[in-house]
């Protein structure tokens, strides 16, 4: 019997409930009855049907369907589990894992409870060996304990990284020997796993992990290999493949099965993944250059949104490669003076008198020439290194404008971007004080212009830093309004003097987006804010602008970035009238 080698007396100190199948779908309970199992179904039998499951215990009604399977394929000294989190009648949480086992002829489900206070997950399994051990030979479970922690995944029981490296390795001797032979890989990567962690918490996320390992590896071939990398990715062998359109049918059959919702903490929950795709039939010389360019392919998946799939290009690897040694050379730059500022000017779009400069960072790299912001910044921001470059550009921006102060009668500003890496520095007050004296400038003559999602991002510490230099007299912009998420709510709260219409808007200037345009003027105005136009490009536009009460503008109608030798000869000429080209 069952008691005989778990005692009642051990199952109520593990406070486990153990549940026997029989007659095929019932289950009957073996031994104690734990309190909080009587907490989660106060009217209780020893004997459950599959329907009185269903109905109170939906967590195990669900986890019944994998049980089933495993107990089909009777893969002794095994086992699988699964985790929740149910509330009781009082509305506690109560944390679940079980597991299924087989037991001699017997199938057994393992279930064990911990009520508040959860800070760690305790193996159920791991105690419950500790009472079984007569149930299997010693040596056999040693080697099969060795063997799972080795080449399985505690979490989802799936193959982990170290068994797919070995088969990886197999399957690429036989890619080498064999000519007709070839497979690929797809690496699967959870899109948004860790907002997901956020917001259900970490038991949750594990318990989602453990449903997609399950319900894929039931899609699949059984030959096919798959495997839990680590944390939110995994990993399929597809061998003895044909052509790419074997992998893409295996991706959008991923796909189609993570459609369904899956239930976490009583919600449905909607998931995709990105999938990166590669095949042997490109050639390669080394295994791991495969799974190498499937991680790459698979961030060329995310870069383009939510749930696709992409095949590896061998342009993919030659950009990355690029990438990392724009990284490298971008800091050689900054040591080197290689970085450049190219000034736009800023008109008043009554008389085109130019009112001040915006400065805009250019890299002239030794080989490649000029570089595109758009490739370099990103990742001088990932790398930190846009700390150093925006305090660079500062200084050298508001050395420039004390500079050309002798050449006009007017007031002059001079317009610098922060980045929002800025904001996570605690001496960017200090920073800019520093570079005021040192140049000379007063405080009203600098304008630094940051993006909307600083403001969502880091609100709390971007509302202090932003008054902070506020209060100092240097005045303050939002960049690209409307392309992003401002709020009246935040530009209420927020010391801002400037906002600058984004280009799109401005772009498609016409009589169906003159009332949002129109909009957004008269809100700045309403809360005694400057107006700037981004992106002027022709005459009409600049009417339009006007008419709408308009105050600043600069874009192409008036003139393109240019260097500080140009932009000092456009102040001789005192305004602009039409493009100028230099």
């Amino acid at each position: 019997m069952m008691t005989e080698s778990l005692p009642a007396n051990v199952l109520a100190a593990l406070d486990i409930l153990v549940l026997e199948q029989v007659n095929g779908q019932s289950f009957k309970i073996v031994g104690t009855i734990p309190t909080w199992f009587t907490h989660l179904c106060p009217q209780i039998t020893t004997h459950l049907e599959p329907h009185w499951i269903t109905e109170h215990l939906p967590f195990l009604s669900n986890f019944l369907t994998d049980a089933a399977q495993f107990w089909y394929e009777n893969q002794s000294g095994l086992y699988k589990s699964g985790l929740w989190c149910e509330h009781d009648a009082q509305n506690q949480e109560i944390h679940l894992e079980a597991s299924a086992l087989t037991l001699g002829t017997k199938k057994i489900l393992l279930i064990q409870s911990s009520i508040a206070n959860y800070q760690e997950l305790v193996s159920l399994i791991q105690k419950a060996r500790e009472s079984t051990l007569d149930f299997i030979d010693e040596r056999k479970q040693t080697s099969e304990s060795i063997m799972k922690t080795t080449f399985y995944d505690a979490l989802t029981g799936l193959p982990n990284q170290t068994y797919f490296l070995i088969q990886l390795a197999h399957a690429f001797e036989q890619y080498k020997r064999q000519e007709n032979y070839h497979f690929a890989i797809l690496v699967i990567n959870i899109d948004r796993f860790q907002s997901i962690n956020d917001c259900f918490g970490r038991l949750a996320g594990d318990q989602l992990l453990i449903s997609i390992a399950w319900r894929l590896k039931n899609c699949l071939p059984e030959s096919t290999l798959f495997a839990r990398l680590s944390g939110d990715e995994f990993i399929i062998l597809l061998d003895h493949l044909d052509d790419v359109s074997s992998a893409l049918l295996m991706a959008n059959q991923i796909s189609a099965e993570l459609i369904s919702p899956f239930s976490l903490n009583g919600q449905a929950l909607s998931i995709t993944v990105s999938i990166g795709i590669s095949l042997t039939l490109m050639a390669y010389d080394r295994a791991e250059d495969l799974l190498r360019d499937a991680n790459t392919a698979v961030h060329y998946a995310k870069d383009r949104g939510r749930g696709n799939y992409i095949v590896f290009d061998p342009t993919m690897h030659a950009r990355a490669v690029r990438l990392l040694k724009l990284e490298n050379d971008l800091k050689r730059a900054l040591q080197e003076q290689e970085l450049n500022l190219f000034f736009q000017p800023i008109v008043c779009l009554a008389d085109q008198r130019i009112v001040g400069f915006e400065a805009l960072l250019r890299w002239i790299h030794p080989r490649l020439g000029l570089v595109s912001p758009l490739e370099f910044i990103p990742i001088a921001e990932e790398t930190g290194l846009i700390i150093d470059i925006d305090h660079w550009m500062l200084k050298e921006a508001c050395f420039r404008i004390q500079q050309w102060r002798q050449f006009t009668e007017e007031p002059l500003s001079i317009s610098v971007n922060f980045s929002a890496k800025q904001f996570d520095t605690s001496d960017l007050i200090s920073q800019v004080q520093h570079v005021l004296r040192q140049t000379g400038i007063e405080p009203e003559q600098l304008m630094i212009e940051i993006q909307e999602s600083i403001l969502f991002n880091q609100a709390t510490t971007a509302l202090e830093t932003l008054q902070q230099l506020h209060k100092m007299g240097v005045s303050l912009c939002i960049d690209d309004f409307g392309a992003g998420y401002a709020s009246l709510q935040c530009l209420q709260q927020l010391p801002v003097d400037t906002l600058k219409i984004d280009r799109s808007f401005i772009k498609q200037l016409d009589a169906d987006h003159l009332d949002l345009v129109r909009s957004i003027i008269e809100l700045a105005h309403d809360l005694g804010i400057n107006v700037m136009a981004k992106g002027v490009e022709t005459p009409v536009q600049r009417r339009f602008l006007l008419d709408l009460g308009c105050q600043e503008a600069q874009g192409h109608l008036f003139s393109r970035p240019v260097d500080g030798q140009v932009a000092l000869q456009l102040l001789h000429d005192k305004s602009i009238n039409g493009v100028r080209d230099y």
